[in-house]
């Protein structure tokens, strides 16, 4: 027997204990390989494939993503292999084994474990990688599809760079175990535990904090997106205490009543849970901030891909719209060409909006600073405004005598640029015309470009009067259609830009390009999302997994006594099922709070009901965590029930 061979025994001992952590790592190892192969492919390194540049600084975002987050796993692994093999380890120096031989065993396990990984990870990344860029060609509708090459650049990155990450977490974590004295590896889980103490003042920190984070979540909006970061670290604090403190309290009010406690199995499965959740507390932690984080990230990227038609049709009122600065004469395009086209090609025009103004200018407050700077607007009559919003289904305005309505078109932004009540001076060449406002709309009724990005609605009769006398080649016009099936007017829409006067693309706008582009965009930030996502789902289970069978030689010597005392095989699996139970979903409900609270701010971002969104989102989570609890209790149950003789 020698210290290679001894290595090699001991992984196949411990074999269900690395598995997760090696389906964990052969994943990481496999999207890290396959991210790369692309962001070094020499199409996209030329520039040859559209959009390839674009994707590629997304795939280098997510690798950082996926390193940074196998630092973090690969510590925490080597930390729960050490942890319950110190008895072993003592042995073994008892029996003459020096500390360096000791600490070659370690680190030979974990070497032999960590090539095999990367091996494995790559080869599968390396068969994979066709079936990603044929997604990817499909996603960017290239003409030619991607071509499949094997990519150097990729093995090398992939396997050096693993191979020195795991080598010097290896090496960091022996420094622990080759520190620790012989009495303290064999007594190192003998040691009583005590009950945990609560500090009331923790518990009261955890529940403020928490409460702050939510309410700025809550309350967050477009201008104030910067509470962005306060509220990561207010639910980092909180969170952390909740589960250290706050759940420790919890599960010692439990105990004290002994009606409950001593009904079926409650007795052990209570007495076993407040005597660990002191040690679960961080795994608790670190994996409800994880649930929080994948269903944020996959909530959010899922949201704004299934809610960017409304998002296109808010932002973009009509499906094709323009604004003459001449209201005298069609220098942009000619109408008649636009309904030319569009009829041609088949598609039905629903309704065309077509109204004059007159472009003033008016004080208005900056955002950031307040100062009053001079901005412009188009002044539109009362019943214009009201046509438009009919036609898009909005409420119409109620003016009188001097009242005005401004209208500001992005409906994510709740910045209130006046106020009800304001007195305003609005300037026309040299004529001033003072009104009252009676409000501010964040919506938009006609193509927010040029002149007409902003309104100003006043009364038919102050309009009438202000513009009686001002001739059209001094007014602006905005016109605009509304195509049904506007989504499939790529190709007519590019026709309709080319046939235009607009060298600068500043005064057309098409809906059916710009939503395009968004949705390829999205769908493409979505797919590499669910790769990470999926990776992050994987290692936060197998975070889980390990924490389970970390404890199973204990649980064998105590179920195998329990049994001796009576206990059923049926009450056994009622008892670990519970324990698993709660390993697997209390950190899952709290990670679930976090994301809903999560998804109403996003709400108010985007000015959308994303209800039945994040519902699908956390119930497709759940089936997952479902599907990983019952795999990982049948093989626990597995483990401890065939022990008892």
């Amino acid at each position: 027997m020698n210290i290679r061979l001894l290595a090699k025994r001991n992984i196949q001992g411990n074999a269900q204990r690395y598995l997760a952590y090696f389906f964990s790592i052969v994943l990481s190892v496999s999207i890290f390989f396959i991210y790369a192969s692309f962001i070094f492919h020499p199409d996209v390194v030329h520039a040859n494939i559209p959009g390839g540049q674009l994707i590629s600084k997304g795939l280098i975002a997510a690798e950082i993503v996926i390193i940074i987050f196998s630092v973090f796993f690969i510590a925490y692994s080597n930390a729960a292999f050490i942890q319950p093999r110190k008895k072993e380890f003592g042995l073994l120096t008892l029996l003459g084994m020096s500390k360096s031989q000791l600490r070659k065993l370690i680190y030979l396990e974990q070497t032999m474990v960590s090539l095999i990984s990367i091996l494995i990870g790559v080869g599968l990344g390396f068969l994979f990688s066709k079936l990603f860029l044929m997604a990817v060609s499909w996603l960017l509708a290239v003409e030619q599809p991607i071509s499949f090459v094997i990519v150097p650049e990729a093995f090398v990155y992939t396997i050096v760079g693993f191979i020195l990450l795991f080598q010097l977490l290896s090496l960091l974590s022996l420094f622990h175990i080759g520190n620790a004295e012989v009495v303290d590896l064999l007594k190192g889980k003998q040691k009583p535990k005590k009950t945990p103490f609560v500090s009331k003042w923790l518990v009261a920190l955890s529940a403020v904090c928490l409460s702050i984070s939510y309410y700025l979540a809550g309350t967050m909006s477009l201008n104030n997106s910067y509470r962005v970061l306060p509220i990561v670290f207010f639910v980092l604090i909180g969170t952390y205490f909740l589960f250290s403190q706050s759940i420790v309290a919890l599960c010692s009010r439990l105990y004290r009543k002994k009606k409950s406690l001593y009904g079926g199995t409650n007795l052990i499965t209570q007495t076993n849970l407040i005597f660990n959740i002191k040690d679960y507390s961080r795994l608790f932690f670190l994996t409800s901030i994880i649930t929080a984080v994948i269903l944020t990230a996959a909530g959010t990227l899922f949201m704004f891909s299934a809610d960017l038609k409304k998002q296109g049709m808010d932002n973009i009122p009509q499906s094709i719209g323009w604004v003459e600065n001449d209201a005298s004469v069609y220098s942009v395009i000619e109408p008649s060409a636009v309904e030319k086209t569009l009829k041609e090609d088949g598609f039905k025009i629903l309704y065309e909006v077509n109204m004059t103004g007159v472009p003033i200018t008016h004080m208005l407050p900056h955002m950031r600073t307040g100062e009053s700077n001079e901005n412009r607007s188009l002044l539109i009559s009362e019943s214009d405004y009201n046509n438009a919003a009919a036609l898009r289904k909005i409420e119409p305005a109620k003016l009188s005598g001097k009242e005005a309505l401004y209208i500001f078109p992005y409906g994510g932004l709740d910045y209130q640029f006046v106020r009800k009540g304001e007195q305003k001076e609005l300037h026309f060449g040299n004529r001033t015309i003072q009104v009252t406002m009676i409000g501010q709309r964040n919506q938009s009724i006609v193509a927010p470009i040029k002149a007409a990005t902003t309104l100003m609605v006043v009364d038919d009769q102050l309009y009438h009067e202000i513009t009686a006398d001002v001739p059209l080649k001094e007014m602006a016009r905005v016109r605009g259609y509304e195509v049904k099936d506007w989504e499939e007017s790529m190709e007519t829409s590019s026709e309709i830009e080319q046939m235009s006067s607009n060298p600068d693309h500043n005064q057309l706008q098409t809906r059916a390009p710009i939503y395009q582009e968004m949705k390829q965009g999205s769908i493409l930030i979505l797919f590499i999302g669910l790769f990470v996502s999926l990776l992050f789902f994987i290692v936060q289970g197998s975070m889980m997994y390990l924490r389970v069978f970390t404890n199973l030689e204990d649980k064998k010597i105590q179920i195998h006594a329990l049994h001796r005392l009576g206990l059923t095989k049926k009450e056994i699996r009622q008892i670990l099922s519970a324990e698993i139970c709660i390993l697997f979903f209390a950190p899952f409900l709290i990670g679930v709070i976090h994301a809903i609270v999560a998804y109403v701010a996003l709400s108010n971002l985007l000015g959308s009901n994303l209800f039945v969104y994040s519902a699908m989102v956390i119930a497709t989570y759940f089936l997952f965590q479902l599907l990983y609890y019952q795999v990982t209790k049948k093989m626990y149950e597995r483990a401890v029930i065939n022990s008892i003789k």
